[in-house]
């Protein structure tokens, strides 16, 4: 053999957007035998040359994630490079060498993470938590263990097994799931008779059976949509339900204050400048259909020698600013929290921080992934909440009145079936009529099912026997049907 040095290159391979990392792990829990192979390396155990391993990867903004797993029977070892021991920094990073020997060139790429990670051992069956989890834990952290559950399964779990999580959720019938019709009749009757049993009066009963439904903070002898649904108490710090008493002139005091919040001016512009309008349904700078309801809100401007109708007109107004944040917020099931924090999420929702602080808390809950950071998620509950105040806003807007035109388009906008969205703004106390709608749909018109809707339109809000908004509640069946007999 010559004693003359060979001169090789180095090839340093960048990490392609298309190309999965190799991962490198180890097993602490696996030790050499002691003996060598013939180039003076120590052997492992039989059992490792076992070992089949199976690699998921996931890559986000900020780099890929890989979960390793392999299996020995009954024993799993399983790892990930984002783990608590690759938390910390680290003096080095590591590569994987290829040599070839023909061309003379080592070959290095760049190991998944820049860092090995270890793979803990698992006997299959067993549940790796702190003694006790799960036994005794409440609802919020069970919640939290099934969120986990499932983001685990979204990150690297196959298409079969995503569709699959997806079925059995469907299949689950929860109470934050249940957004009207027969199935929200069957619960509140439910719990109205448990009432009874417990001796309550038919009004304790009421009340405990409307807290278990998704409707906006609302006044319950209101007898106009905006006493009904006032703007104090849908931005006050109530999330759902009934306020009354001092309770509404505390959130009310608080509500008003948020009130001031809202880009009502940019409403105004909008209503008022021809040019600004059509800019902003260039640049959707606000959802089509608060647009397309700024030309009632002129309407409403041009008299603004009366003072009843520049009142309403103000108020219109901010319900329009209220709505057009709400149908912002629908379009983002989800939002990354950024290095600006929550003053970058009120740029990006384009709102003042405030109202985006409040809203967000309301609507979303705040999680920390360790693969794409801090987050706004937002669950099926929330989303029916959401789609709650987002109805209450709308129809409060156009004074209580939606004809089949405006159902229809903010149906499309909320891509709601006629239907359910009926039924849902029937929950929040509106009366609605089914009927017929001509639409345009692929170059030719056509008729829809569509239904027009009103809240608390009466002649006279202000008389003694004037309807309230708990009177226009569906009604509740008090007594449970009897075995075999008609409902």
């Amino acid at each position: 053999m010559s004693s003359k040095r060979q001169r090789i290159a180095v090839e340093l391979n960048g990490e392609a957007a298309d190309v999965v990392a190799p991962s490198v792990c180890y097993l602490p829990s696996m030790q050499a035998n002691g003996t060598v192979d013939n180039a003076g390396a120590p052997t492992l155990p039989s059992a490792a040359k076992r070992l089949k391993f199976s690699v998921h990867s996931r890559r986000g903004a900020h780099g890929g994630t890989q979960l390793v797993q392999a299996n020995l029977g009954d024993i799993e070892f399983v790892g990930r490079s984002d783990g608590d021991e690759n938390a910390g920094m680290q003096p080095c990073c590591y590569a994987v060498g290829v040599f070839s020997p023909a061309e003379g060139k080592l070959r290095l790429t760049a190991v998944a993470s820049e860092r090995l990670f270890r793979l803990d051992s698992r006997l299959q069956g067993l549940v790796y938590a702190p003694t006790g989890a799960g036994g005794d834990e409440d609802a919020s952290a069970y919640g939290a263990r099934k969120l986990a559950a499932k983001r685990l399964v979204d990150e690297f779990g196959s298409t079969r097994r995503r569709r699959q999580m997806t079925a059995r959720e469907a299949g689950v019938v929860a109470a934050d799931r249940i957004s009207g019709g027969d199935a929200v009749k069957e619960m509140l009757g439910g719990v109205a008779a448990r009432g009874q049993g417990q001796g309550l009066t038919k009004e304790e009963v009421q009340r405990k059976a409307f807290e278990r439904r998704t409707v906006p903070p609302h006044n319950p002898s209101g007898t106009t949509p905006v006493d009904a649904y006032p703007l104090e108490l849908l931005l006050g710090p109530h999330g759902t339900g009934a306020v009354v008493g001092t309770e509404a002139e505390a959130a009310r005091v608080r509500g008003g204050a948020m009130a001031r919040e809202l880009n009502t001016g940019q409403i105004y512009k909008l209503a008022e400048d021809a040019a600004e309008l059509a800019k902003a349904r260039e640049k959707n700078w606000l959802h089509p259909y608060v647009l397309s309801r700024l030309g009632a809100l002129q309407a409403l401007k041009s008299g603004a020698d009366d003072p009843l109708r520049a009142a309403r007109a103000k108020q219109r107004a901010k319900y329009l600013a209220l709505l057009a944040a709400l149908l912002r917020l629908e379009s983002k099931h989800h939002l990354g929290v950024k290095a600006e924090g929550m003053e970058g999420l009120a740029k990006e929702l384009r709102l003042k921080q405030p109202l985006a602080e409040l809203l967000l808390g309301r609507f979303y809950n705040r999680t920390e992934d360790p693969a794409r950071g801090p987050r706004y998620e937002r669950p099926d509950a929330l989303k029916a909440l959401l789609l709650s105040y987002i109805l209450a806003v709308a129809v409060v807007a156009d004074e209580g009145v939606l004809d089949k035109e405006q159902f229809e388009e903010l149906r499309a906008a909320l891509k709601m079936d006629a239907t359910k969205m009926a039924a849902a703004l029937g929950q929040l106390g509106c009366q609605t009529k089914a009927g017929k709608v001509k639409v345009e749909r692929e170059g030719r018109v056509v008729e829809v099912p569509s239904y027009s809707a009103m809240l608390l339109k009466q002649p006279d809000p202000r008389a003694p026997d004037a309807k309230t908004l708990a009177q226009c509640f569906p009604e509740l069946r008090l007594d449970r049907p009897k075995a075999g007999g008609k409902k």
